[in-house]
């Protein structure tokens, strides 16, 4: 029997290093908790793997990745990404199921302007309530309106974004879709059309619902779509907005404040950026969760930021300034 070369060692040692690798990713070595999240270094480029479906303008990240800085964010799950150089700055829990609270409006508001694009509604349209709008919990957010009441679809819009009026989500669907689960079918295809394949829309307002779920990922995926929304982003940046409806022929008009803390002045917008589009949410099982877009002032590089499921309007804000703190 011939004796190995040290050349040849070295390229068997290789060869049984791979066969036991193998073995081990398929599942015959010891196995592993798929539970536990994957910590990479935000020093380390992140491996780009597209799955089929998804822009190449889009960032990937790899499913259960987390990537961080050491800093101790107070909030479950969020994401910092470079809109302009389409990198992740900052990414925790990226793929973890969560409640959207009223984050859902972005995609209510998107199948909005989808139908206005097809010709099939305008902003101008009369929308007529037909029938009580009902709850099923107390201290909903809504604008009050009732049977008989007429609204524009525009100002449905603005009460939905502006101040995320609940009751203005369900006048949009039933008008659109003539139904509100025909309106969710609607979200949820364009949902996955856009990529967000791991949630699950089954209202168009995101009042609770254990099976209502989405992902900061597909949330940011979403959210692009809004952002290429003239109109939406022209409804975003009020601050302050003065409301007109119609009830027994008497106009009605009220005042509203945008719920985005940094907009009503609520707390001290980040210095050396400014908002475009954004959409706050806050539920007992969401926690406070606010999605938006900055932009540098400095240099025009845009910006995706969300939080979810902070403690309190607290916590969350000051999680964003500390999140922003990561850009250099």
């Amino acid at each position: 029997m011939k004796c190995l070369s040290n050349q040849n060692r070295t390229g068997f040692a290789l060869v049984m290093i791979a066969l036991i690798c193998v073995s081990l990713l398929t599942g015959c070595g010891e196995s592993y908790d798929t539970e536990e999240l994957l910590h990479i270094s935000s020093t380390v480029n992140l491996p780009i793997v597209r799955p089929a479906g998804l822009s190449a303008e889009n960032v990937v990240i790899p499913y259960d990745a987390y990537v961080f800085d050491g800093s101790g964010m107070e909030f479950e799950a969020g994401l910092l990404i470079n809109q302009t150089a389409n990198t992740v700055v900052s990414a925790v829990n990226p793929h973890k199921r969560i409640y959207p609270a009223s984050m859902t409006k972005i995609l209510t508001a998107i199948v909005v302007m989808e139908s206005i694009e097809k010709g099939q509604i305008s902003l101008s349209d009369t929308v007529v309530i037909g029938k009580e709008i009902e709850f099923n919990e107390d201290n909903v957010t809504i604008m009050g309106l009732e049977p008989g009441d007429y609204i524009t679809v525009d100002e449905l819009l603005h009460g939905l974004l502006i101040s995320s009026y609940n009751d203005c989500a369900i006048a949009l669907a039933r008008y659109i879709a003539e139904s509100v689960g025909g309106f969710v079918d609607l979200m949820n295809q364009k949902a996955a059309e856009l990529g967000a394949t791991n949630s699950h829309f089954v209202n168009p307002h995101g009042l609770h619902d254990n099976n209502h779920y989405t992902t900061p990922y597909d949330l940011y995926l979403i959210f692009k779509e809004f952002l290429t929304k003239e109109t939406l982003i022209q409804i975003d940046s009020n601050s302050t907005y003065t409301l007109t409806m119609y009830r027994d022929n008497e106009k009605i008009s009220m005042d509203i404040t945008a719920t985005n803390g940094f907009l009503s002045n609520s707390f001290d917008m980040p210095a050396g950026y400014h908002i475009t589009g954004w959409k706050t949410g806050t539920t007992e099982k969401a926690g406070s969760c606010i999605i938006l877009e900055f932009v540098k002032d400095e240099t025009d590089e845009e910006y995706i930021c969300l939080v979810s499921n902070a403690t309190d309007h607290e916590t969350l804000y000051q999680n964003v300034e500390d999140m922003l703190k990561e850009i250099y």
